[in-house]
């Protein structure tokens, strides 16, 4: 039976989306997918559902009840909800992440239909996801039968639809899909005398240690560059297994403050006081890379400019002095020169904004993007 009991429109075919755990707090750009929906029934399917999973806007389905069951469907892909997902004469199934894909992918070749899988980013870098096991993981079993059967391999950037073409995925499935981002509430660029704004979890591939040797470096070299003489500040808006190893690293810098995590709402009012974001993102130890980071999009919606590593997708929207700024991975010394320049009164700051937002109305409109989206799940 499905958990969720509002009628699914007769008169709209059926799409299943599926997520192992829906709905993660920092994975809200996975609603974003479906904005736009108006001609397709979405039913949710996933192994747990957390919080946010009544955020959803549609039907949800559980894989199956009971640990031993749930184990079984990782294993097998065998679900005791076939019969359910039948009668839905399901129009196509929509997976998140190259996992998700490898774990639904019995289940779509049982009911026949065409399978579409979205890449974000580790998934596709990851070397954890391609290091040899005397066990081979189920991502690594079934990777070839993904490939042979899915339909298409959907990107959030160019960076990640080109690693997978180096790990062998046929080119003529790999499409470059971007999520885009709600433009409704566009704000324009406004010059403001606030802190510098870091948004993330903080985990390694985020270079948020680089960021602080890069304020520590502003700190030792206050100037005249400084407009007005002011120490630059920065507010660090996230949690994660790093915190406490980043406290310690900027306990002498002052001017560098820890928000913790923050609501959507508590983001939106801290962006409005900020002057500039920095995203510092890095490869990681492990190879994890960034797909094209939603705050990004998010800060130039919000007026702000942007100082950013040419790293992964970042490039594809931030160009240097053009939409923003763009430095070097794992370079303080840049990073820090960036910084002082972003922050630096004048005409050519605003105009960066103003192109930044002129290539997220072209490319990442959520709207738009869904819209594509839905027609491909389709078939149209």
């Amino acid at each position: 039976m499905l958990e969720v009991t509002p009628a699914l429109s007769a008169q709209n075919p059926n799409i299943l989306v599926f997520r192992d755990k829906l709905l993660l707090p920092s994975e809200g750009f996975i609603k974003t997918h479906y904005t736009a929906f108006d001609a397709a029934n979405l039913v949710y399917l996933a192994s747990q559902f957390g919080w946010r999973a009544a955020e959803l806007d549609g039907q949800t389905m559980a894989t199956a009840s009971g640990v031993l069951q749930r184990f079984l469907f990782k294993q097998t892909g065998h679900t005791p909800r076939l019969a359910d997902l039948r009668q839905l004469a399901l129009k196509s199934v929509h997976a998140h992440f190259g996992r998700g894909g490898a774990l639904v992918l019995p289940v779509a070749r049982a009911l026949g239909v065409p399978l579409y899988v979205t890449f974000h980013g580790g998934d596709a870098t990851k070397e954890t996801h391609r290091r040899r096991r005397l066990i081979p993981t189920i991502y690594q079993r079934r990777l070839s039968q993904l490939q042979a059967y899915a339909s298409g391999f959907l990107c959030v950037s160019q960076f990640v639809a080109d690693r997978l073409a180096a790990q062998g995925f046929p080119k003529s499935k790999l499409i470059t899909h971007y999520i885009g981002i709600d433009l409704s509430q566009m704000m324009p660029p406004n010059q403001r005398n606030g802190r510098l704004l870091f948004i993330g979890r903080l985990i390694d591939k985020k270079g948020v240690d680089v960021l602080l040797a890069a304020m520590r470096r502003l700190q030792n070299a206050q100037n005249s560059k400084v407009p007005d003489g002011k120490v630059l500040g920065l507010d660090i808006a996230g949690a994660g297994p790093l915190e406490g190893k980043l406290r310690a690293q900027a306990a002498d810098l002052p001017s560098v403050r820890f928000l913790g995590w923050q609501t959507p709402q508590q983001l939106a009012s801290i962006m409005r006081r900020a002057q500039a974001v920095v995203v510092p993102s890095r490869i990681a130890a492990d190879g994890d890379c960034e797909g094209l980071p939603t705050v990004v999009l998010e800060s130039i919606r919000a007026g702000l400019p942007v100082v950013a590593t040419n790293h992964a997708g970042i490039p594809e929207i931030i160009r240097d002095h053009e939409t923003g700024f763009l430095v070097p991975e794992n370079d303080p010394d840049l990073l820090a020169a960036a910084l002082l320049a972003i922050v630096q009164p004048g005409d050519q700051i605003q105009q960066m904004v103003v192109n930044a937002q002129a290539r997220l109305q072209q490319d990442f409109n959520a709207t738009i993007q869904s819209e594509k989206l839905q027609r491909r799940l389709l078939g149209r």
